[in-house]
């Protein structure tokens, strides 16, 4: 039974419990000597972790996405907490609970009941057809139900990939009403399509990681090379509704630094890129809130992937 988590972690505390082991580096030390870099995760958050003596043998005890026992002790490096370990040993799977160290959404089922109506309202027939292609094959919603929609920052749970484009959709139907010009039926069809490469880009085991084919190649890539190869199975499917699904889906992170290929040009486009945006940064601020109040922090840690802290109030 697992009795620490990380989120209740404080400087000077003891550990001696198991986590998911989400990094292993070996560097060298000053002295000519090596050890051994971590990162621990539950379902309550990630610490880094670092052990100084024994390193090499320690870490060819353990694989990325094991399930490890730790001992050590709470630390402060760089402002931020860290365990100092003494010990890393993997566990078998009988000695741990799942549901201790991945964190999902109790509502996930709701979420996809009324994701699934939504994605039914849609009336164009070649859009319909379009999303039915991948949501009713079980198999593959399955994939999408249970998959993150990033390895660290937003939505980076069990489910999370689901929970981001079903609040995207609630999202999109306020812009449509703001915005009557918007075409309803091909906006909610992008954003079930919009990440769909994450599918393939990401390995959505124990620990999400980069696949060697995300890596190289992208959601982006990988994404609308899926789509296409269903609308070449749509019966007369049409060239111009071809052509503005995979505009949206190139331009969806909105600007060419950011990894688009090209920059959104029509209205849907344009409004699929900010709602993506921000539902994407809202859901990693109030989670770095929530993570930071847990801790009786007025302010989160230093985060370089935004540049700043973020206030918690």
């Amino acid at each position: 039974m697992k009795n620490q988590y990380i989120s209740m972690l404080h400087d000077g505390d003891r550990v001696n419990d198991y986590f998911l082991a989400m990094r292993k580096d070996l560097r060298d030390r000053s002295n000519g000597g090596k050890f051994l870099g971590s990162s621990l995760k539950d379902k309550t958050g990630e610490i880094g972790a670092v052990m100084w003596s024994n390193a090499v043998e320690a870490a060819a005890a353990f694989e990325i996405g094991d399930v490890v026992h730790v001992r050590g002790v709470v630390g402060t490096h760089q402002g931020r907490l860290q365990v100092r370990m003494e010990q890393i040993l993997p566990l078998r799977k009988e000695d741990y609970s799942l549901s201790d160290l991945l964190y999902e959404p109790e509502n996930t089922g709701a979420v996809e009941e009324s994701y699934g109506k939504t994605l039914g309202s849609i009336s164009n027939p070649h859009c319909k057809a379009l999303v039915r292609s991948f949501w009713d094959n079980e198999s593959v919603r399955k994939s999408f139900c249970r998959a993150s929609a990033g390895k660290k920052w937003h939505h980076e749970f069990v489910g999370g990939l689901l929970h981001h484009c079903h609040e995207m959709s609630c999202l999109a139907e306020t812009m449509c009403t703001i915005l009557p010009e918007l075409n309803r039926d091909l906006l909610l069809t992008v954003i079930f399509l919009h990440d769909i490469g994450k599918l393939k880009e990401l390995a959505h085991g124990f620990a999400v990681d980069y696949t060697t084919q995300g890596k190289l190649l992208g959601h982006i890539y990988m994404g609308c090379e899926m789509v296409q190869q269903k609308m070449k199975e749509i019966p007369d499917f049409p060239d111009r509704l071809k052509m503005e699904i995979l505009h949206c889906l190139l331009a969806h992170h909105g600007t060419l630094e950011s990894g688009s290929p090209v920059k959104p040009c029509s209205l849907e486009a344009l409004v699929l890129h900010h709602i993506d945006d921000l539902n994407a940064q809202s859901a990693a601020f109030s989670r770095i809130i929530r993570e930071s109040r847990s801790k009786a922090q007025e302010w989160s840690d230093y985060l370089p992937i935004i540049d700043r802290a973020v206030w918690a109030g």
